[in-house]
């Protein structure tokens, strides 16, 4: 079963502990920009805006890779990057509709959410429960197939 990540904005206060639980497990740093997911945003009116891989059907990242470094896994539907194979042309960030995969000036390839080995600590860090896991087919239902899943 393919699970993806759903955000509610409407859940989300803002706390960003969803950016620092994703940098400490890939990192071992609270330095939220190199969190993996990014929560827009502000206190000025409450509003925020949470942006993450959506692991795409058909990948755009995965396409654009000229060394086929990005692979999906047709089982869990998980969109993958081997940094071995990486050159850091940086043409999967330029391809994505929303700009996930982010080039890594110290590995000097490029990095993108990669769901935590199944467990994505931006949903079990997540304070309020805005950021959660649901079957790929039932996010589809709640949203019709809209844009809005990610994951």
């Amino acid at each position: 079963m393919q699970l993806v990540l759903l955000y509610n904005p409407e859940k989300c206060s803002g706390c960003l502990y969803c950016m620092a639980a994703c940098a400490y497990k890939h990192y071992g740093t609270l330095d939220i920009e190199k969190s993996f997911v990014t929560i827009l945003g502000g206190p000025e009116d409450g509003s925020f805006i949470g942006i993450h891989c959506a692991h795409c059907e058909h990948p755009a990242c995965m396409a654009a890779c000229p060394k086929d470094a990005i692979t999906k896994d047709e089982e869990t539907g998980l969109v993958l990057i081997d940094h071995m194979k990486c050159i850091g042309c940086r043409s999967c960030n330029y391809a994505c509709p929303v700009s996930i995969p982010r080039f890594d000036e110290e590995l000097r390839v490029s990095v993108k959410c990669d769901f935590c080995g199944g467990d994505p600590y931006c949903v079990k860090f997540c304070t309020t429960g805005a950021m959660s896991l649901a079957p790929r087919e039932e996010a589809r239902k709640l949203f019709g197939g809209g844009v809005v899943v990610r994951g």
